[in-house]
Parts: C-alpha cells; structure tokens; sequence
C-alpha cells in the first residue's frame, strides 16, 4: 500500500480499532472519519450522508485512498439521512446497501478518490480453506456445514444476510438486518450444539462489508452453545486471528475455512 494519506470510515467496535492500529503500525498517515465518537480515537464526525462535507474534508486533507471498515446500521438506510446522499439512493429500489455503496465508490473514483478493497488492507486476515482448531469435525457438522452452503448460495441473491445456522439439516436461523452475532443469539434460545455458516457469495464488493470474525462472535458463539464455525476461505477476515482460534480452543468451538463456491 502506498504511503499516501489514507482516509479510514471507523465506527465504535473492535474491528475499526483493530484496522486503524494496523494501518497505523505500517506508518501510514491515517484520517479517522465517523459519524459518532470513538473511544480508541479522535475522529472527524459528520452527519450521517453528508457527502459534501466529506468530500470537502478529504480533498482538504489531500486524502486519495479510503478504506470503509466501520459499521453502519442497516436499518439507518431506512431512516434519515444528509439530503446530498440522495444521489447515491436513486434507482436502488429495492434498498440494496452494496448498490448504494457502490454508487458512492463511483462518484469518489470520479473526484480521484480510491476505496480500497478490504482484501488488500487485511490479506494476512484472510480465512484459509482449513481446520484453525484442534477440535475435530462431527460427520453430523460436515453434513450441516454443507446444507448452510448450499442453502446460502441460494439465498445470496437477494443479499438476506452472510450466515445461516443450521442443527441437524433444519435450517435455525437466517442472518438478516441486525447482523451474525445477533442471528447466533436468537438460535441459542432454540438450541445447542448448532453450526455456524459464513459466506461472501459471488456477488460481494470486497472493498466494503466483507465477512468478519474475531474474539467477541467466538464469545457470542460461546454464550450461545454453538460447537462450530464455517467460514469462506478467501472471501472472509478473520481478524486477531491468533486469539479467535485460542478462544475456539478454550470453548470447544470448531472453527474452519471452507470452499464457497
């Protein structure tokens, strides 16, 4: 990556401030935006959609690159925002975040503004088609491990969510607007011992709303009683990777990198 000045969407969670540090530790000039305060640093705060002021800010700091790694509520899609966002929200009809996205990415290329894909920032994050774990798979688990693959790769068009649960080739949970960890509370109130399944798809814009895991999903998996996690090899971050797979290990969690497509 280049040592130019780096913009950085972040938001209050452990995945902005593990990006940040690292962009940081590389010696990257890094400018922290936000649309509310951080704790783990100052951040330039905007009102949620306000392009102009945002443009106006990055062309001020000679910024050229952004990385978009913070969260943004779906459901904030659904509620008010800046009038200038408007022109990213026309012809998205359904709503469909990765569009309005990807309309915005357009529209900063055109002002020679690059968003960086989250592959490139965080490749040694990257899941690997293997067993991260020592405990081992059940040919119960393999065989819901396929059934959420298959069923995601179904579903993925209409961009329902990442993760599906499944417990014996029943189908618990679909990921929807509120998000994995969410999902895997709502399955624990149904069972135990249930599998985890996290996908890309084909369709997904590695520059933004990659697939993520780290230590608090391991501690939500636990809380939940489920026994594994699959992720897709290549197409999903797995950040701290050292202390998620010891925190698998401590809770008895089988974590693995899968084939998606």
């Amino acid at each position: 990556m280049e040592r130019e000045h780096t913009g950085i969407f972040i938001s209050e969670d452990e995945f902005s401030a593990y990006v940040y540090k690292k962009l940081k530790d590389k010696g990257i000039k890094v400018y922290p935006i936000s649309f509310a305060p951080c704790s783990f640093v100052k951040s330039q705060i905007f009102q949620m959609g306000d392009i102009d002021e945002i443009l106006g800010y990055l062309k001020k700091e000679g910024i050229k690159k952004l990385v978009f790694v913070g969260k943004v509520a779906a459901e904030a899609i659904l509620g008010k925002v800046h009038p200038s966002s408007d022109i990213f929200l026309k012809g998205e009809e359904p709503l469909c975040g990765e569009g309005i996205l990807k309309n915005l990415t357009d529209f900063l290329k055109k002002e020679d503004i690059d968003v960086l894909p989250l592959t490139d920032v965080l490749y040694d994050e990257l899941a690997e088609k293997k067993l991260y774990t020592d405990i081992p798979l059940q040919m119960s688990e393999k065989r819901d491990i396929e059934m959420g693959v298959r069923f995601l790769r179904d579903i993925m068009k209409y961009r329902v969510g990442q993760s599906v649960v499944v417990k014996r080739g029943m189908i618990v949970a679909v990921e929807g607007i509120e998000g994995t960890d969410e999902m895997i509370k709502r399955a624990g109130r149904y069972c135990s011992s249930f599998v985890v399944v996290k996908m890309a798809g084909r369709y997904k814009d590695e520059r933004f709303d990659m697939p993520v895991i780290g230590t608090h999903t391991i501690e939500v998996l636990s809380e939940a009683k489920g026994s594994v996690i699959a992720v897709e090899a290549g197409r999903t971050i797995i950040f701290n990777p050292s202390k998620t797979v010891s925190l698998c290990n401590k809770n008895s969690i089988t974590l693995i990198g899968i084939e998606g497509e």
